[in-house]
């Protein structure tokens, strides 16, 4: 029994020796206080001031400043198309001319009856002021003459609508009628569209409708051109879609080349605001705090935690508008096995 109670406590002392004997595993990483005896590899960049711009990136539409389903105002059949399909014209310049043989044969027939009852009226009147007539009698006559000139002027209204003139500047479409043609108010004669300038509808997200104002400048692209071409907004709905949750806007492109066309799909991005000096860091510096964020900044060796306050964002970057400056140090890399005070060594420095 001595024996074995013997072996038992030599057991337990080499035991005990083995464990505190044994060689330290250098690479180990320790959590807590004792972390910051071991040098942890890091990458870091050095912050430096820069151009950035907070833009908005949206999709819109290109539509015609003016356009118009060219229709007459009277039936008829067609004498004359001035026009060639896809040409130029001015307003006021005359494009279809329909038959108005009835009106104008109407018309003379109204002149002859208003020669007439302008005869009636006079003679009336000089009757009228020795008391050969009665007062009503010159009325009747004078009423005669008014519906008269009346009718004249309803028939002129008529011929004026065989004449059917541009109602703007523009381009004018394929047409759908022919000389002989016998048209009605419902017939489309052509397209009219006014593409120089040419206006830009897009929608913006409703976080952006306190900083966007008419004359803000655009710019975009469209399929088919490497060039990027500008506008500026000239209209802004003061309401929010429901449906959307975006503020419908509008704007203005010169177009003077007449390369936008109506229809085509627009690439627009808004420039809100410029600055040349902004602190800009990679989002992957940024730690995420309960309240606020949080940067690692290198100094002397050691892992320094900062609160910031961030701005405008890109795609890669964030602007930060408080806790950093120029010449500081970031940690970028290596952040998830860090805390403040950790030895760090920079790994890679941009």
């Amino acid at each position: 029994m001595k024996q074995l109670i013997i072996w038992i406590v030599i057991i337990g002392a080499v035991v005990v020796a083995l464990i505190f004997l044994r060689p330290v595993n250098k690479d180990a990483v320790v959590v807590g206080p004792a972390s910051s005896k071991k040098i942890i590899p890091v990458d870091a960049r050095i912050v430096k001031a820069m151009p950035s711009s907070n833009v908005i990136k949206v999709s819109g539409n290109i539509m015609s400043n003016e356009e118009v389903n060219l229709q007459s105002q009277i039936a008829g059949v067609v004498t004359d198309v001035n026009f060639t399909e896809g040409a130029h014209i001015n307003k006021g310049e005359l494009l279809i001319k329909i038959d108005d043989a009835q009106y104008q044969a109407q018309l003379q027939k109204d002149q002859v009856a208003k020669n007439l009852d302008q005869i009636t009226v006079d003679r009336t009147k000089k009757l009228l002021d020795i008391n050969g007539v009665s007062q009503q009698d010159y009325d009747i006559a004078q009423n005669n003459l008014n519906t008269v000139i009346a009718d004249m002027k309803l028939i002129e209204v008529s011929i004026g609508y065989c004449s059917i003139r541009a109602p703007f500047d523009g381009v004018i479409g394929l047409k759908s009628i022919s000389p002989g043609s016998y048209i009605t108010t419902g017939t489309v004669i052509a397209d009219i569209e006014q593409i120089s300038p040419v206006k830009i509808d897009f929608y913006v997200p409703e976080k952006y409708s306190g900083q966007l104002q008419k004359d803000d400048s655009i710019h975009f692209n469209v399929s088919g051109y490497d060039e990027t071409f500008t506008g500026t907004i000239y209209a802004i709905d003061p309401k929010i879609e429901q449906t959307s949750g975006g503020m419908h806007v509008r704007a203005l492109s010169p177009n003077k080349n007449g390369r936008l066309l109506p229809g085509q799909f627009a690439n627009i991005l808004i420039v809100l605001s410029h600055t040349d000096n902004a602190i800009m860091i990679p989002t992957e510096a940024v730690i995420p705090k309960v309240i606020g964020q949080n940067v690692y900044v290198y100094k002397g060796g050691k892992a320094v935690s900062k609160p910031i306050e961030l701005g405008i964002r890109s795609d890669s970057t964030v602007e930060v508008t408080k806790g950093l400056n120029p010449g500081d140090t970031i940690i970028t890399r290596g952040m998830m096995v860090i805390y403040p005070g950790s030895t760090v060594k920079l790994n890679s420095l941009r």
